[in-house]
């Protein structure tokens, strides 16, 4: 992987490129969803949705979700294209809802429950980790680790001693990611752990570091 960015002007020592990843299982799901009403009148709309979001409020609380997030109801106007022109055909009203829930084996009943409760929007199913932050100091403790390896491998091959570091520069972990065309693909970092079968939908947490090292 060559980066203009990362080449050396003035040689002074030795530059290198760590980078490390991590996969985790998911403990938290986020679901952002919605219950919208269309009417040709305000009024109408404001009374429907909040009949409906009613429904789907009472059957979180019975369902014992947890932490459940509600916004005010909001409305606006809304237009379809017909014939070649935008037409208006009503007022759409909306009550926004955001769930984090900790129990992953009941996803499916929940959100197939606030459906039937009157939800008719779902905006995202996002998983994620409470240990986020863990895992992302561990996976810079791993690049670091990966960067002196890589440059006490070039010092051995060269017959220099690895000198101490000057400079450590946080390096976007995104570029660990790659597209070739409409094609997204992960670039092999130089810790990945363990080579082993993974869930498809564990969680990647990375982290990759330029650091100069002096040459003794």
């Amino acid at each position: 992987m060559m980066n203009q960015e990362q080449l050396i002007k003035t040689p002074f020592g030795i530059n290198v490129f760590g980078s490390a990843l991590i996969r985790v299982d998911p403990d938290v799901v986020s679901l952002n969803f919605s219950v919208s009403r269309l009417h040709q009148h305000p009024k109408e709309a404001f009374q429907d949705v909040r009949k409906a979001s009613q429904g789907v409020r009472k059957y979180l609380e019975q369902a014992k979700v947890g932490e459940v997030g509600t916004s005010r109801v909001n409305i606006s106007q809304t237009f379809r294209y017909i014939s070649n022109e935008n037409k208006f055909v009503g007022y759409t009203a909306r009550v926004s809802f955001h769930v984090l829930l900790r129990q992953l084996d009941s996803m499916e009943d929940v959100l197939s429950g606030i459906v039937d409760a009157g939800v008719n929007e779902i905006t995202s199913v996002d998983f994620q980790t409470t240990r986020l932050k863990e895992i992302r100091a561990e996976a810079r403790r791993r690049a670091i680790n990966a960067a002196r390896e890589k440059a006490e491998n070039y010092c051995t091959a060269a017959q220099v001693s690895l000198g101490k570091v000057i400079h450590i520069e946080d390096v976007n972990p995104d570029t660990l990611r790659g597209r070739e065309g409409h094609v997204s693909y992960e670039i092999q970092p130089d810790d990945s752990g363990e080579i082993k079968v993974f869930d498809p939908g564990s969680i990647t947490v990375g982290a990759a570091v330029i650091i100069a090292f002096k040459i003794e």
